[in-house]
């Protein structure tokens, strides 16, 4: 399993740096209908509540080791390295904005492959990429000892969804918390 995960980090790495990633099926292509990634996702999270914990999980523990990976330590940096990830592996279309006044930022996904066309079930599904934002970000700061926003120094953040469609929401959005 960690040579799978070693290989993943690998292609985000070089999507980070404007490579394309490495083609993983040569005859067929990469492109997959989203049905298949939904099926995965929202059949564990309809098994179990513990399903969902996981998810999040998941997406922290793989995002911090590819956080860990950075060289970046501002925030704005990071968020766009983060986006990049997303649109290149086709997730969706992200805007971002940091409001320093607030000591948030707030990273919005349009036409998220997984909720885009959800009908209303009065629920956050974006468990993963949850995770992943805040474990990319809490990454940086174990090795980097902190994120720079503006010229103040951030030790510690926290990311919640909290607009998705899966609540009806026009896109999907993940505050992060700055402390």
């Amino acid at each position: 399993m960690e040579r799978i995960i070693q290989e993943l980090q690998k292609d985000l790495r070089n999507i980070i740096e404007e490579k394309k990633p490495r083609a993983l099926r040569k005859k067929i292509g990469d492109l997959v209908d989203l049905r298949a990634l939904r099926i995965i996702n929202f059949s564990l999270q309809w098994a179990s509540a513990g399903y969902k914990s996981a998810l999040r999980f998941a997406g922290m523990k793989f995002g911090r080791r590819l956080g860990e990976m950075s060289s970046s330590r501002e925030l704005s940096s990071v968020l766009k390295e983060i986006k990049k990830i997303v649109e290149e592996l086709k997730e969706g279309e992200v805007k971002f904005q940091i409001i320093e006044k607030k000591s948030i930022a707030q990273f919005k996904v349009y036409n998220s492959s997984l909720t885009n066309s959800v009908p209303n079930i009065s629920q956050n599904l974006c468990l993963f990429r949850e995770g992943f934002i805040e474990g990319y970000l809490v990454g940086i700061i174990a090795v980097r000892g902190l994120l720079q926003v503006f010229f103040k120094n951030i030790n510690r953040v926290e990311v919640k969804e909290t607009k998705c469609q899966g609540k009806g929401d026009k896109f999907c959005q993940f505050t992060i918390v700055l402390k």
